[in-house]
């Protein structure tokens, strides 16, 4: 009687039964949307028809679905998910109206107060049968030997948690966006994490980031982008700079996110978390002001207390990889998870550039925290205080370090791998057994080092291979720093009387 009491409840509650208008939506025998009748009365007319009418409508839309699992992407009809991925681990598939039934209490009157001796034998067989089915689902076992990560990550069905840290980063929220959904690694193993921190008053952010969040794992949000797209093109116009730009390069932009994407493109995530903690990080977000050498070691130190807080709330036991990624890049190859992870190194990173206006030849490295250690770094950190921070880039530290950024040729093999001591934050792929074994981005100097340059530093001290690839690159995009700006003000003022 519990049984038919329960599921007469869930007719009655129509509303909390899970429909999307998406064509993508998650693999259960309640995605159906049911209408029952609208009068109260006819509910109440008799619980076991009202059961055997629920029944045969599951079992019919059940058998009329199976027939076809994908459907044409202009009609309203879900495409099922049906890769098992989505319903692992702690998605695991359980008997949700057991559950419900349980949580409800429906059970626990007569037993709770004469024992179970108040239940027939087949009462009682079946109760003890739907409790170990209850008890079951809350005990999970993990051989972490299983995740160690290897280079064939979608053979062997891999899960990979992605992680984001973003702050102020409204603007750039699309262009992160188009890019994640680009990603040809199979979306259904791969989490997605994002940190908000420190953003400054009247930035939207976080709002953002959950309503693009939403789309995406409703299969929207390309669709909404396309809208959004149509009024961007005439901001565009208003970009000054564009015009001092490489055509070339503005060509290869325009390419990349105009379709045909990949056919997995559209196609929801395992899953997405949100967090939201600030760090006390109070240096601008503007080019000049957070390239600033003066700010540095700050800087840096509390991005790494913002990173060890993502990575440590958003890792989960049976994740083999974490992608660490910018929402800032440009340009990306949609294989870059893959392509990192086939050659295996513990940490790999990409090279990282940006384009520059045509009258600052066009390109230049961005990412010079990548690098092989020199004698004359090892020299210069023994005359510093124990919490200096050495920056690369700056002429207040001659490291003469071979850079990654330093060594790349346009045409070279895109698959040589170099050895390296310090990485980049912009795209780190990462063997998730470094952070169980207790590597971090340190939040504190060490070897004069902080966050992605010590974390590379940590994990060649404990034994790991770090690598990076010299001619794969990844394109930052461009922000005039004040500099550029009178430069362009300039030029068109010279355009002008001309």
């Amino acid at each position: 009687m519990d049984f038919l009491l329960n599921n007469k409840r869930q007719l009655k509650k129509k509303d909390e039964l899970p429909i999307s208008d998406s064509r993508w939506a998650p693999k259960s025998k309640y995605r159906h949307k049911f209408n029952p009748a609208n009068s109260e009365n006819f509910v109440k007319i008799n619980a076991i028809i009202t059961l055997i009418l629920f029944l045969v409508f599951i079992c019919q839309n059940s058998f009329s679905s199976s027939s076809s699992n994908v459907v044409d992407s202009h009609t309203n009809e879900a495409k099922i998910l049906e890769d098992n991925e989505y319903y692992d681990y702690d998605f695991k598939n359980f008997d949700e109206p057991l559950v419900k039934k349980f949580d409800d209490g429906a059970k626990h009157y007569l037993i709770s107060k004469y024992g179970s001796e108040v239940l027939t034998p087949e009462d009682k067989s079946r109760y003890e049968q739907e409790l170990q089915e209850l008890l079951s689902t809350t005990v999970q076992n993990y051989d972490l030997s299983k995740y160690s990560g290897t280079e064939n990550g979608i053979q062997n069905r891999e899960h990979v948690l992605l992680c984001v840290p973003l702050r102020d980063a409204e603007d750039v929220l699309p262009l992160m966006f188009k890019n994640i959904m680009n990603l040809t690694y199979p979306h259904e193993l791969i989490d997605l994490a994002f940190l908000v921190s420190d953003c400054t008053e009247g930035d939207h952010t976080l709002e953002s980031l959950i309503a693009y969040s939403r789309h995406l794992q409703d299969g929207t949000l390309a669709g909404l982008f396309q809208e959004m797209d149509k009024d961007d093109s005439k901001k565009d116009s208003e970009k000054l700079y564009l015009k001092y730009m490489n055509k070339d390069y503005l060509k290869m932009v325009e390419d990349a996110y105009s379709p045909p994407f990949h056919n997995d493109y559209e196609k929801p995530f395992r899953s997405v978390q949100i967090f939201q903690k600030d760090f006390g990080q109070e240096v601008g977000q503007g080019f000049t002001e957070r390239h600033s050498v003066k700010v540095q070691g700050i800087r840096r130190k509390l991005m790494g207390r913002a990173r060890n807080w993502l990575m440590t709330n958003a890792l989960k036991p049976y994740h083999a990889w974490v992608y660490w990624r910018d929402a800032d890049v440009e340009l990306c190859p949609g294989t870059v998870i893959e392509d990192l992870m086939s050659k295996n190194f513990d940490v790999m990173v990409p090279n990282v550039w940006r384009p520059l206006p045509e009258f600052l030849n066009s390109e230049q490295p961005y990412d010079l925290n990548s690098w092989m250690e020199s004698n004359e770094a090892l020299k210069l950190a023994k005359n510093l205080d124990e919490d200096d921070v050495i920056v690369e880039g700056y002429a207040e530290y001659p490291t003469w370090r071979v850079h990654l950024a330093y060594i790349r040729e346009k045409n070279g093999n895109p698959n040589q791998v170099v050895d390296l001591d310090g990485v980049g934050g912009v795209s780190i792929l990462v063997k998730a057994k470094l952070f169980r074994s207790g590597i971090h981005f340190p939040a504190f100097t060490f070897e004069n080092h902080a966050e992605t340059e010590a974390f590379g530093k940590m994990a060649k001290k404990m034994g790991f291979r770090v690598g990076g690839l010299p001619h794969y690159t990844l394109w930052h995009i461009y922000e005039p720093s004040d500099d550029d700006l009178l430069e362009i003000a300039s030029k068109e003022r010279e355009n002008n009387r001309s």
